[in-house]
């Protein structure tokens, strides 16, 4: 068994709850609520910043120049057209620039974005790799999945399953797994469990975002 593989088997509950969670299965159905896909927009907006943020990092982080050159190609490609077509798609929803601009970070948002680069900058390559994975892999087995079930009607959401279940994720995602593999080569027992639990809780951290976004969480107390 692959070392990628071995993660995703260890952490089957996760996943299994992350898929049937009722926004991912609302997507698939075409039934979800449209106020709180709007919700999930505009957070994943700033998650969206984050995350560049922490790809930034990771390409700093990169062990060799052909790893550099690809995790800064994902974070031109993350800037400049995914956050666009994320605006073009929160226009359906009327919401504006302005709107998203001035969007801050929910609790379970901020916590996310903080994970990922308390991560990258306490380890090195392969915890930045393991960290981003759940994410990655998550969204192109979670859209695959869906889209072997059926297409759902509504252009929304059956745009955004083709969307995470493109060749360009998917490619994107097996070259995340092959250099997970490469770097745990050899490692001991101890490091690997510990890149294990970094899985998990960002697994977990995926699970805790589609609740978020599901139950249109926001801090207990208005900021």
């Amino acid at each position: 068994m692959l070392a990628c593989d071995k993660l995703r088997k260890n952490a089957e509950k996760i996943w299994e709850g992350n898929f049937n969670h009722p926004f991912v299965q609302g997507i698939g159905e075409g039934t979800l609520d449209k106020n709180i896909f709007k919700y999930y927009l505009k957070q994943d907006y700033v998650y969206l910043i984050g995350f560049s943020r922490f790809f930034g990092l990771a390409t700093a982080k990169g062990d060799r120049l052909v790893q550099m050159q690809m995790l800064s190609k994902v974070l031109e490609a993350t800037l400049n057209i995914e956050m666009d077509l994320h605006r073009q798609i929160c226009a359906d929803f009327d919401i504006s620039p302005r709107e998203l601009e001035a969007t801050k970070p929910s609790a379970t948002c901020l916590g996310y974005m903080s994970y990922l680069l308390a991560t990258a900058y306490q380890g090195g390559t392969a915890e930045v790799i393991t960290v981003l994975l759940p994410c990655s892999w998550g969204y192109v087995e979670t859209a695959h999945r869906l889209k072997e079930r059926g297409l759902p009607d509504d252009k929304h959401y059956r745009q955004w399953i083709e969307t995470y279940s493109s060749q360009e994720f998917w490619d994107l995602n097996e070259w995340l797994k092959s250099e997970y593999n490469r770097l745990v080569e050899g490692i001991s027992g101890t490091e690997a469990d510990r890149l294990q639990e970094i899985f998990n809780y960002s697994s977990l951290w995926e699970y805790m975002f589609w609740e978020m976004a599901y139950k249109q969480q926001d801090w207990p107390i208005e900021l």
